[in-house]
C-alpha cells in the first residue's frame, strides 16, 4: 500500500515513534540542537540500527522458475542524530540544486530531487526521447552495490565544491564524519543481546548504563555488538542525509557526462545508481565505453553491474511503427516502442502480496473463532475500491502516458481476489 509521507516541519522534522537508543524530541527541542554549532562539533553520534531488506525475486529461464533473494543492507540513525541530518540535508539541497542550475545539471539528474514528478513521469520522457527519433540505441545500465561503494575522499571534495568551501567547516565535518566512519548495532544481535522480539523492541531500546556495559562491552564480560565502518568507502542507507550525498558524489561524473554527450546527440539521465544513454548505435555504445571509464574514476571500489546492463535498439518502419529488438526497462516500466507497460516482475509480485495478504485475513477470522471475514483492508490495500495503492499507481501511470495499457493490465485483479477467498489464498 502506498502511504502518504508525514508533514515535515521546518522542512526537516518529522516526530517518529521507531524504537533506537534515544527517544523523540519536541520540535523545539531538537530545533535548539541542530542550530547549535558547537553542539554538532562536540556530539558523539550513536551507532546506527541495522538489518537487512530481503525481497525474493522470481524469474523465469527455459520454463523453470528460478527464486533468488535481493538483500539491501539499511541503518537507520537514532531520533536526534536523524534531527541532526535531515536539518543539514535541509541546508545542502539548495546548495546543490544551484550547482546543478550552474553547470546546466538540472535535467539530467532526476533522482531524489522534489519537483521532478514522478517516475512515471520520468520514464515517459525517456520514451517520447526515443520516439523523436527514427532509429535509436537505449542503454541502460546501474553500478554495484552503490551506496556502500562511495569512496569517501571524492565524496569529501565533492562536498566542499557544493558549499563553496576549500575545507569543510567543522561543524559539517562532524556531520561528514558520522557519514562515513559510522558505526552501527544489527537489531538481531541487540534483540537476542537483550532479551526482545525483534520485531517489537523497547522504547528506548536500552538505557545508557546498559549500553555501556552491555552492548559496548564496556563491563569486560560482553563482546561489543557494535560494527565500524573502517574502509574508506561506504556511507549508509537510511540516513536523511543518503540521497543528497549520494548525489552530490556523483557531480564531477555528470559534468563529464554532459560534456562529452553535448556534442554526440546522446541524451543522458541519472537516477541515483541507475544510468540511462539514448544515442544512434554507434555514439549509444561509445557513451558507455566512456562511462565505464568515468565510473573506475570514482574509485576502486565503483563497478558497473554488467549483468544488469540492458541495450535495446529501437527502428522506426516505413509504415511509421517502432520496432526494438528487445523492449527497455526503465523506473518501473518497459517499453518496446508501442507500448508502456507495468513491469512484469512488478505486477507477479503484486499478486504474491494479494495471496499472502488473503491468507492472513483468513487465519485471523479462523483465529477468532467467529469465522467472519474482514476485506474492508484487503479492499482498500489491493484492488480499484481503495485510494492509494497499487491499483491507483497503475491508474494514475495510463493517465500520464496516455495509454491505458498500464490499468488494463490489471483488469482481472478484483476477480482474481475473489478467486484466492474462495480457495484461501491458494
Amino acid at each position: 500500500m502506498l502511504r502518504r509521507r508525514k508533514l515535515r516541519v521546518g522542512g526537516w522534522y518529522v516526530k517518529k515513534p521507531f524504537a533506537h537508543f534515544d527517544l523523540p524530541l519536541t520540535y523545539e527541542a531538537a530545533l535548539s540542537r541542530v542550530q547549535d554549532k558547537q553542539f554538532i562539533i562536540e556530539r558523539s553520534f550513536w551507532p546506527l540500527i541495522g538489518f537487512v531488506d530481503s525481497k525474493r525475486k522470481f524469474k523465469k529461464e527455459a520454463g523453470t522458475s528460478i527464486v533468488s533473494t535481493k538483500d539491501r543492507p539499511l541503518r537507520y540513525c537514532s531520533h536526534v542524530d536523524g534531527y541532526i541530518h535531515s536539518f543539514y540535508a535541509q541546508q545542502i539541497i539548495p546548495r546543490y540544486e544551484e550547482f546543478l542550475a550552474k553547470h546546466n545539471l538540472s535535467d539530467v539528474v532526476i533522482g531524489y530531487r522534489k519537483g521532478r514528478g514522478t517516475n512515471v513521469d520520468m520514464a515517459k520522457a525517456a520514451f517520447d526521447e526515443i520516439n523523436r527519433r527514427i532509429s535509436c540505441c537505449a542503454i541502460a545500465l546501474d553500478i554495484n552495490s552503490f551506496f556502500d561503494s562511495i569512496d569517501h575522499n571524492v565524496l569529501k571534495q565533492n562536498l566542499c565544491e557544493v558549499l563553496g568551501e576549500v575545507r569543510l567547516p567543522l561543524d559539517w565535518f562532524k556531520v561528514y564524519r558520522s557519514m562515513t566512519q559510522y558505526s552501527w548495532v544489527d537489531i538481531s544481535d541487540l534483540s537476542e543481546r537483550l532479551n526482545f522480539e525483534k520485531d517489537n523492541p523497547p522504547r528506548p531500546i536500552c538505557s545508557p548504563e546498559i549500553y555501556r556495559k552491555i552492548v559496548r562491552g564496556d563491563d569486560g564480560k560482553h563482546v561489543s555488538l557494535i560494527n565500524r565502518n573502517k574502509e574508506g568507502f561506504g556511507i549508509p542507507q537510511g540516513s536523511p542525509l543518503s540521497a543528497v550525498l549520494s548525489n552530490i558524489y556523483m557531480t564531477r561524473f555528470d559534468l563529464a557526462c554532459v560534456k562529452q554527450f553535448a556534442t554526440t546527440g546522446v541524451f543522458y539521465r541519472r537516477y541515483s545508481d541507475d544510468i540511462l544513454i539514448i544515442g544512434s548505435r554507434e555514439t549509444a555504445k561509445e557513451a558507455l565505453d566512456f562511462i565505464k571509464i568515468e565510473v573506475a574514476k570514482l574509485g576502486s571500489s565503483m563497478k558497473i553491474n554488467d549483468s544488469k546492463t540492458e541495450v535495446s535498439e529501437f527502428e522506426r518502419l516505413a509504415s511509421g511503427v517502432f520496432e526494438c529488438d528487445r523492449p527497455m526497462t526503465y523506473l518501473g516500466l518497459t517499453y518496446d516502442g508501442q507500448r508502456a507497460l507495468l513491469r512484469g516482475r512488478t505486477i507477479s509480485r503484486y499478486y504474491r502480496r494479494m495471496t499472502y495478504a488473503t491468507r492472513q485475513t483468513i487465519r485471523s477470522a479462523k483465529k477468532s473463532g467467529s469465522g467472519k471475514v474482514f476485506l474492508r483492508g484487503i479492499y482498500r490495500d489491493l484492488t480499484h475500491l481503495g485510494r492509494q495503492n497499487f491499483y491507483t499507481y497503475a491508474k494514475k501511470a495510463s493517465a500520464i502516458l496516455g495509454d491505458d495499457s498500464p490499468v488494463r493490465q490489471l483488469r482481472r485483479h478484483f476477480r482474481i481476489l475473489q478467486r484466492k477467498l474462495l480457495s484461501r489464498g491458494r
